[in-house]
């Protein structure tokens, strides 16, 4: 009845499956830790993920979670520790459970149309965030606005971030919402551009030289995408091109010794980025 399940084991890798329309649960793992499941497609099956009794430090990471009848995650007594983190999480149930659970770390999901994004009962100590400037996760009914910046969001200027939290439940909050969907790129083996971004992304590229996507999104509203690009990738004072016209950007003052992060806006419908070193 369940597509995937470990009984006390540990260290394995659970990747790249599609785990679809089981009776019960897509992928369960039960008194079992330090597990990774990553890159999996995990839809239509009564819960999605499904974590029971002592399982703790496993790694929930860039799985799609979706359409499943019941809830797309699901934390059952004592499980602990662990990470979820890069899911798309939508059009369950609930989208993620959490029930006698504890210091868990939840951000950079993308919760979209789920009936109802979160359910906790008798959990303390998770975190829904990963501070400033990193964020919290996408939240398709927060009503917060993006006006200002920094850790207290208080300083004038967008930066990707909800000026206000989204309040998971009572006493759970999401200090830091991200106000479109998280993406993490493979520009190199070794390096990983993120954005946060309210268009559709298509067809990331990194040359050598130039970071290139598609953007879409409905036609005529505002689109908009914060960049966050490892210095050792590209470390220059940058040009951002859209269609070929060049656009200005801000450079947010969160940027540091080994990330830069970039602001801006354009026209929505399909579009080309590039962003190119200055000197290029």
């Amino acid at each position: 009845n369940d597509g995937i399940y470990l009984l006390s084991s540990s260290n394995n890798n659970i990747c790249e499956n599609n785990v679809t329309a089981n009776k019960e649960n897509g992928i369960w793992l039960y008194l079992s830790s330090g597990n990774n499941i990553t890159g999996n497609i995990i839809t239509k099956n009564l819960d999605g993920v499904a974590l029971g009794i002592s399982s703790n430090n496993n790694r929930i990471t860039e799985n799609n979670i979706s359409s499943n009848i019941g809830r797309g995650i699901i934390f059952i007594r004592d499980t602990n520790y662990n990470s979820i983190s890069g899911n798309n999480i939508t059009k369950n149930e609930y989208g993620i459970w959490l029930y006698y659970s504890s210091n868990n770390r939840i951000f950079h999901n993308n919760f979209a149309e789920n009936q109802q994004h979160t359910y906790v009962f008798d959990a303390h100590n998770d975190s829904w965030d990963d501070g400033y400037p990193s964020g919290g996760n996408y939240w398709s009914d927060y009503t917060g606005v993006d006006l200002y910046s920094s850790p207290y969001q208080n300083e004038t200027g967008s930066d990707g971030i909800g000026d206000t939290p989204y309040t998971v439940s009572s006493g759970h909050v999401d200090k830091y919402p991200i106000m479109g969907a998280f993406s993490d790129f493979d520009a190199t083996p070794e390096f990983h551009v993120q954005t946060v971004c309210n268009s559709t992304i298509l067809d990331f590229n990194f040359n050598g030289t130039a970071i290139s996507f598609n953007v879409s999104g409905e036609m005529g509203s505002i689109g908009f995408c914060r960049i966050c690009i490892p210095t050792a990738l590209m470390n220059d004072t940058y040009k951002v091109f859209v269609d070929s016209a060049e656009v200005p950007y801000t450079l947010l003052s969160c940027s540091n010794m080994t990330h830069n992060y970039l602001y801006f806006t354009y026209n929505h419908s399909t579009k080309e980025v590039v962003i190119i070193p200055e000197s290029q």
